[in-house]
């Protein structure tokens, strides 16, 4: 049996409300059906399963935040740059004759060396003071040859006192009154004569070799005002090597 095409018209401008109405019907319902679907197979997230929270990346002061190591290098003062008040406070000790001679020039000692060898080797021969004695005093006294009282016009080498018996020219250094000569010979020799006359003639029994017995015997008779002068005496004759000149 076929269906009359005119008939099927015919219902359908009479129901359409109703058609139309069970469609929206339908609509609604098929919705909410495939929306309940899709949230039953979305995964339901748990606290344990949550993304923790992104931590703010903590911002560091450049030179506030240092470790205990480099703030230890920075607030630290070095022991050698530190200033000791105390040693501040202290008067400094005057240089020794030897301090003062180490700080010339090498060359020049040197040179004073090469300059007075020969008279100190003469006077050995002729009042039997060592050479390396009578240099040796010679250096340490005039600074080989740069002290005031030593240099040119002046001539005295071995730092020579004035005495009663002095005849002789004289000039005043720090309030001690020193000996002045015509030319370095005339100290050398006068040198010689002091050494082996007056009190000191007991100097000529110790011999020509023995520099160290000349240099004790030198601080006990009072010869310098440095304390420890043997020592410094010594050390200077073994610095240059003044006993070859014997």
């Amino acid at each position: 049996m076929g269906i009359d095409k005119e008939q099927v018209i015919a219902y359908l401008q009479r129901n359409w409300f109703k058609i139309g109405l069970a469609a929206l019907l339908l609509f609604v319902v098929f919705k909410k059906d495939l929306s309940f679907k899709l949230n039953l197979n979305t995964p339901v997230r748990t606290e344990e399963q949550a993304p923790p929270p992104q931590e703010r990346p903590v911002k560091r002061e450049r030179y506030t935040e240092l470790d205990k190591e480099q703030a230890a290098q920075i607030t630290e003062v070095p022991a050698t740059e530190r200033f000791d008040l105390a040693s501040a406070a202290r008067p400094r000790r005057p240089l020794t004759a030897l301090e003062r001679l180490q700080q010339i020039n090498e060359t020049q000692v040197r040179e004073y060396i090469q300059r007075f060898d020969r008279v100190a080797q003469s006077e050995q021969k002729k009042f039997g003071i060592p050479a390396s004695v009578t240099l040796g005093n010679a250096l340490l006294n005039s600074l080989a040859g740069t002290a005031a009282w030593s240099a040119e016009g002046r001539n005295n080498h071995f730092l020579l006192p004035c005495t009663e018996d002095w005849k002789g020219d004289s000039k005043s250094y720090d309030g001690r009154c020193l000996r002045q000569y015509e030319n370095a010979w005339t100290s050398f020799r006068d040198h010689s004569f002091y050494l082996t006359t007056g009190p000191n003639t007991v100097l000529r029994e110790l011999g020509k070799e023995d520099y160290e017995a000349w240099a004790a015997a030198l601080q006990q008779q009072g010869f310098s005002k440095e304390q420890d002068y043997a020592r410094q005496l010594v050390s200077v004759i073994k610095t240059y090597k003044l006993y070859e000149l014997h």
